[in-house]
């Protein structure tokens, strides 16, 4: 391919595209003074180098263009808002009821809502809970602007829901009815499909196994996971439950082996990753960490390496999920996959090595996770380096195993495990304290 051979590097030109859309989506003093010199930088190095300079023009005024497109868009979406609308057509597997809450994400004539409604019945509580259908909600529905940051470094909820194309907030005052439509999209078919899981594992397994299966197999945890999530934020190591590198390793691994055991050329192996790629990113939810993963992925069978790779995949997410910069988790997950690249411990044995990058990884996005949680737990590195390797070599892989098995056979022999694990990481906490603020 001939951006393997690109006069620029790959790396470099991602780096200046991401600043151009800090410019862009954020425009402070830092954006801006970045960009400079990150600009001025290249054109000192590259002045003579008339490829470079008419690749670099090519794609910088392509995602310039791309960029004021979308920030328009935004800008609009904002404004003509309607302060009421009368229907909402709910997105499968972002349905969530917690207590007599009932929360989704909506569209409606163009337009993306954080739909929240509270339940009047028991009878409305379980259909909502165990419905996989996509649903079209009609009544009166009011519409808001979501809360900002209230407390210095405090959650601003809505700078969260920008970043997913959210701008208002729908509240379900009255429910008049609740339709399915006479025909779906093919992506709305597969948010059915993963709801279908969902829904599957949360009435067949027991919690908190139940839990695990949802969270590493699918990327999805329900508001009653919202203790353990603590316990697990509090020790420092909830990110082990952001789909990442190791899901994603773990399936397009066996299945690119599966692939290679029955035959298949090798010529042919990238035709048959790019559908299951698309097909397990949308069945986890089409995040950052894990289309980043799976991007990496593919463009290895391509031959990238290293930092092109990662310039190549920073391009691409612009792309796919234009504000992934503007998330906690995309901003985790480059971090992880930059440091990747800059250590090699192929060299070493597989448990040396899974020990050697949990720590690497854990130090390298140190800065970022004190930055966002404003805590830090000195211990772990310790529990990151040891819960990654139970998590990768144990629980993904009999997880997997009874899901795959739960259409004939239901397992829940391991849950006493799981009750056991929350009951040592407990010990843990109440020995180790609160974290550093």
């Amino acid at each position: 391919m001939w951006l393997k051979k690109a006069p620029v590097n790959l790396f470099s030109l991602s780096l200046l595209i991401a600043s151009l859309y800090f410019t862009i989506f954020v425009t402070n003093v830092y954006a801006i003074g970045t960009f400079d010199f990150l600009l001025v930088s290249f054109l000192k190095h590259h002045w003579k180098n008339k490829a470079a300079l008419k690749l670099v023009g090519l794609v910088g005024s392509f995602f310039l263009v791309y960029f004021l497109f979308l920030y328009h868009i935004a800008i609009m979406q904002d404004k003509q808002t309607p302060a009421e609308i009368h229907q909402v057509t709910l997105v499968a597997d972002t349905l969530s009821v917690n207590g007599e809450r009932l929360s989704a994400i909506g569209k409606s004539n163009g337009q993306t809502y954080q739909v929240f409604y509270r339940l009047k019945s028991d009878r409305e509580q379980h259909f909502f809970k165990t419905t996989s259908q996509t649903l079209v909600l009609k009544g009166k529905i009011k519409l808001s602007s979501a809360t900002g940051q209230r407390n210095f470094q405090g959650f601003d909820y809505q700078s969260y829901l920008a970043s997913q194309g959210i701008y208002r907030i729908a509240q379900i005052e009255r429910l008049e009815h609740a339709v399915t439509p006479k025909s779906i999209s093919p992506i709305a078919f597969f948010h059915q499909l993963r709801r279908k899981a969902l829904v599957h594992i949360q009435t067949h397994f027991p919690n908190p196994m139940r839990h695990y299966m949802t969270g590493l197999l699918f990327g999805y945890l329900d508001k009653e996971f919202d203790e353990q999530s603590q316990l697990y934020t509090s020790l420092g190591i909830i990110h082990l439950f952001a789909l990442s590198g190791m899901q994603v390793g773990f399936f397009l691994g066996w299945f690119r082996y599966g692939l290679l055991r029955l035959g298949l050329p090798k010529d042919y192996l990238f035709i048959i990753l790019v559908p299951f790629s698309l097909f397990y990113g949308l069945m986890t939810g089409w995040t950052a960490s894990v289309l980043r993963s799976l991007i990496q992925s593919l463009l290895a069978e391509l031959g990238f390496k290293k930092l092109d790779n990662m310039g190549m995949t920073l391009l691409l997410l612009f792309l796919l999920l234009p504000h992934f910069l503007l998330t906690v988790g995309g901003i985790l997950s480059c971090s992880y996959a930059f440091l990747l690249c800059l250590f090699d411990f192929e060299e070493l044995s597989s448990l040396k090595k899974s020990i050697y990058t949990s720590l690497v990884l854990s130090l390298g996005i140190l800065p970022f996770l004190t930055y966002y949680y404003g805590t830090f737990q000195p211990l772990s590195l310790v529990l990151t380096a040891l819960f990654s390797i139970l998590f990768d070599s144990f629980l993904l892989p009999v997880l997997t195993v009874f899901f795959a098995l739960s259409g004939f056979l239901v397992l829940t022999q391991l849950n006493p495990l799981f009750e056991w694990m929350e009951s040592l990481l407990i010990w843990i906490q109440s020995w180790l304290g609160q974290p550093l603020v």
